[in-house]
């Protein structure tokens, strides 16, 4: 092996180059994706009801402005409203339009039905503006809907119209409200909304965490190895391997989304973790005093370190791999993404970094300095870590497992979070404008509930009746819009209150129908279109939610199911909040379906590594109770599963193995070399632990860039990674050597030297 390296050095530096720049000029091509429902496989049932929902009724997702005021209910205020409504109104991208200004009120003038707008001249007058108040307060229609009960608040929603670039629709919309004037607070919100600032956000990420994880890890291997020569070096690989990551995003036809920026970061916090374990090595041979060579130096580096980092770098692999059964579309992607950054940076580290080195030992070259011992913080602590762990395996074994346990409790209060306005910080513009829809127009997340077949006929328009009164009176339900409301309300303008057709549902079709009849003449047919098809075949239901978690859109999903069991025709149940319900259930199979293969994968390769099925099992000790620690600490601290969490236990698998692998090989060595256990377990302390704790270092400080996020899930994400790595360094050098040094299991100990193959 030192000989090929040697021998074909200048290729090994020219492919690795080539490929790393030659796909990272793909990197400015890359695109965004915002919408949450292209995380879902398009043949989920939630997904494919919720479209034949949208083919009939067109796309659900609204842009919704808000004005906020003392009173909204004043001239200057009102004709912000007017101006805004007015200018969406005349926008190609926004279709259906509805405001204070377009609201109707229906009448009853001498036995007519008469259709008026709810505003027809704006009040100057405080006598006008409260005649203006009471008529909100009593239209069911403008109410809560345009303008809140307490009259602080109007909205204008407008549908998208998705033959136009929704892009170009938002900044129009943006400039509109831009140039209004009034004494309103305007806020924005809405789906299409929220994908904007995915967007931005996610850009943001990209142009700041990236360069700051390089700049942190850059810092933390320099205060780590010391010198800048070494320093380099694995941080050669570190760039390389993100440059051929992020290029792969459009090389594949990719786009990036929130859990895809976790990819680059991923790859700059593990990349260099194999290289450090490399230059450790070459240091410690420096430190010895023994002159060598460069063909000696590679010798005795690869000699060593070939296997377990090769071991350490399958396994991490394996994990990452883990994310290929996840149901998340974009957690197979940074699986994808992840596991080839890291084999690659595996195959640079065992034949870039040899030739790295190499090329300091070259005639011509100044050697590098000998070293002298170390005695610095991290070799002080190791040293002090090291006489407990000796002194009292025991004890610490028990220690270690009442604390696991007694964090793992958490675990029972886990909750998991599809909202995307929980994405957000609470001082974004998403969850102010989120807050004030939730508690004054009804909420911001829809459910709709598609009625199929004659909507004109009594039967099932009374149908359609109770089933709006039974949602209007769930537990969640922010307000309900359907047909029967409407034909209530022409009821109401055509009898009298004593009258036994007053608010009620006509008992023949022909009387439904002449309704309606009747409110064309004086209204726009139009009013109604997202509630009945013009073909009077299908009737829509939109319900909006005040409460958005997911075990009360499951209750409510359930029902809807049970009350419409019976119903005279057939019913449709989708919406955003149904979609999203679902996206929880697959964070949860995703979640168990990769850890399940994750562990499997690892355990495999364990006993493999060691080949012993018992020290399989025992390797995997570490992994089991930083999963145990990591939901529990999930539970006590109200982190939720969400699209990002979700993959952090894969990772984890992936990323803390490595430390229990190189310890235990360090350590099966020194038996083989006859050493006692004790000997043993404090020279592997000295060498390989103290390269297991600058790794595990290195890759929480490149996590903590994710710490200034745009993105609660990705700050989350990050929090719960430190927390997770320390816990598996925690147990691969405390708890592994003192469970080794108390049960001295069989597998570790050999008559003969491990395997190493001459180079």
């Amino acid at each position: 092996m030192t000989d090929f390296i040697i021998k074909y050095r200048w290729i090994i530096v020219a492919v690795s180059f080539t490929l790393a720049i030659g796909i990272g000029l793909l990197i400015p091509s890359s695109e965004t994706d915002p919408d949450i429902r292209n995380y879902i496989p398009e043949h989920m049932d939630s997904r494919v009801t919720n479209d034949s929902i949208e083919k009939e009724f067109g796309v659900q997702d609204m842009i919704m402005v808000l004005f906020t005021d003392t009173t909204i209910l004043k001239p200057g205020d009102l004709r912000q409203v007017r101006e805004i409504d007015r200018a969406f109104s005349r926008m190609d991208g926004i279709g259906t339009v509805n405001s204070v200004f377009t609201a109707r009120k229906i009448e009853g003038i001498d036995g007519m039905m008469v259709v008026d707008p709810l505003i027809d001249r704006i009040p100057e007058s405080a006598e006008g503006l409260e005649s203006l108040k009471q008529d909100i307060l009593a239209n069911d229609f403008a109410r809560d809907i345009v303008i809140s009960s307490d009259m602080t608040s109007a909205a204008i929603t407008g549908t998208i119209n998705t033959n136009v670039s929704e892009y170009e629709t938002l900044t129009k919309v943006d400039s509109v409200i831009a140039a209004s004037s009034g004494d309103a607070q305007i806020l924005t919100g809405g789906l299409p909304y929220i994908r904007k600032y995915i967007t931005s956000d996610v850009n943001h990420d990209a142009v700041i965490l990236i360069p700051l994880a390089l700049i942190i890890m850059l810092t933390v291997l320099k205060l780590s190895l010391g010198e800048w020569r070494s320093v380099f070096i694995p941080f050669t690989v570190v760039i390389l391997s993100t440059l051929v990551t992020m290029g792969m995003i459009p090389l594949c036809g990719w786009k990036f989304s929130i859990i895809m920026c976790l990819a680059p970061i991923i790859l700059i916090s593990v990349a260099n973790n194999y290289g450090i374990y490399i230059v450790s090595r070459h240091q410690e041979l420096r430190r010895s005093g023994t002159p060598m060579t460069g063909r000696e130096t590679v010798r005795a580096i690869i000699g060593t370190l070939n296997m377990p980092i090769l071991f350490s770098g399958l396994t991490t692999v394996a994990g990452l791999l883990g994310l290929l059964a996840h149901s998340i579309i974009p957690a197979r992607y940074v699986g994808v993404l992840s596991a080839t950054g890291v084999s690659l940076a595996l195959a640079m580290s065992l034949l870039l970094i040899p030739v790295l080195i190499y090329f300091q030992h070259s005639p011509g070259m100044k050697p590098p300095p000998p070293l002298r011992q170390r005695n610095d913080l991290i070799s002080r602590a190791i040293a002090r870590i090291s006489s407990v762990v000796v002194k009292r395996p025991g004890r610490v074994l028990l220690v270690s497992i009442g604390l696991t346990l007694l964090v793992g409790i958490g675990a029972f209060f886990l909750r998991i979070e599809t909202n995307q306005e929980s994405f957000f910080p609470q001082k974004h513009p998403v969850r102010k404008a989120a807050g004030i829809i939730n508690t004054k127009f009804g909420g911001s997340q829809t459910i709709s509930v598609m009625i199929s077949g004659d909507i004109k006929d009594p039967v099932v328009m009374n149908g359609i009746d109770d089933l709006t009164g039974y949602l209007k009176g769930l537990e969640g339900v922010g307000s309900v819009f359907s047909i029967s409301d409407v034909v209530r309300e022409m009821s109401k303008a055509l009898y009298e209150p004593e009258e036994e057709e007053y608010d009620m549902i006509p008992s023949s079709g022909e009387a439904i129908a002449q309704m309606f009849e009747l409110y064309n003449m004086s209204g726009d047919p139009d009013d109604f279109k997202q509630l009945m098809n013009f073909e009077n075949t299908k009737a829509h239901l939109l319900v909006r939610l005040s409460q958005t978690d997911n075990e009360t859109v499951r209750n409510l999903k359930d029902e809807i199911k049970s009350y419409t069991e019976n119903f005279p025709a057939k019913v449709t149940i989708g919406g955003y909040a149904f979609i999203m319900n679902d996206f929880a259930q697959k964070i949860i199979n995703g979640q168990v379906s990769s850890l399940v293969f994750a562990l499997i994968t690892v355990m495999i390769l364990l006993a493999i590594i060691f080949r012993s099925v018992r020290g399989g099992l025992t390797g995997s000790i570490p992994l089991a109770a930083s999963i145990i620690i990591q939901f529990g600490v999930m539970g006590y601290t109200g982190i939720p599963i969400d699209a990002a969490t979700a993959l952090l236990s894969s990772i984890m698998i992936g990323v803390g193995i490595d430390f229990t692998i190189q310890f235990l090989w360090r350590y099966k060595i020194e038996l083989a070399n006859d050493a006692s256990h004790t000997e043993a377990i404090i020279t592997t302390f000295r060498t390989t632990g103290r390269s297991i704790v600058i790794n595990a270092l290195t890759v929480m400080a490149g996590f903590s860039a994710t710490f200034i996020s745009g993105f609660l899930s990705i700050r989350y994400f990050g929090y719960l990674t430190i927390v997770s790595i320390a816990s598996c360094l925690i147990y691969a050098v405390i708890v592994m050597p003192a469970f080794m040094l108390y049960f001295k299991p069989s597998f570790i100990e050999a008559n003969k030297k491990p395997n190493i193959i001459k180079q």
